[in-house]
């Protein structure tokens, strides 16, 4: 009697202990698939963000593309080939000698003094900080590695490269023959 007894205890024991398993095996795998379709939410694609800002802004014909740089609370500037004074009075102007997707990607913007400055605050990027450029082809991300001031006549900067930068350019604050020029290498 004892030894019966002595065996249904180690029979329930058993069953809760494989039931308290199956529960926590349970738990665990609906916490994983939890944390997976959060992921998955969370995870807008670049190429998602680019189709859908290209088919909001349809009507201006001018747009080719956007830039972004959180580091300066630069939000998708619209962007639009040429650099003459009517296009960077309302965009961030490309420069028509240089590429659109690879090597080197050339823009020029204001800082300051209406509409078209969207590069107020291009002075405050250093090394490592992120520029989204984003074209209805793809989406890229170049991360800062250099700063610098150059002569306005320096057109170096615009030549072709083998790899895959990205080059911004504008005005020095009250030093009309001098241009900040920021370049960023792809991720």
């Amino acid at each position: 009697m004892k030894k019966s007894i002595i065996v249904c205890i180690i029979a329930v024991v058993l069953i809760l202990i494989s039931a308290g398993l199956g529960i926590f095996k349970a738990k665990q795998n609906k916490k994983q698939s939890q944390e997976s379709n959060i992921t998955q939410s969370n995870q807008i694609t670049l190429e998602q963000e680019t189709n859908e800002l290209l088919v909001a802004d349809e009507n201006d014909k001018n747009v080719i593309g956007y830039i972004s740089i959180e580091k300066i609370g630069l939000e998708k500037a619209p962007i639009a080939d040429g650099t003459d004074l009517t296009t960077i009075n309302s965009y961030v102007g490309h420069f028509k000698e240089s590429s659109y997707l690879d090597g080197n990607v050339c823009l020029c913007s204001h800082n300051r003094g209406g509409k078209g400055a969207y590069f107020g605050r291009l002075k405050e990027l250093q090394e490592g900080d992120i520029i989204t450029y984003i074209t209805k082809f793809e989406t890229k991300q170049y991360e800062v590695k250099e700063v610098k001031t150059i002569e306005e006549t320096d057109f170096s900067v615009i030549e072709g490269t083998a790899n895959n930068q990205i080059t911004l350019l504008t005005c020095v604050e009250n030093q009309e023959s001098l241009r900040l020029c920021v370049i960023g290498v792809q991720k």
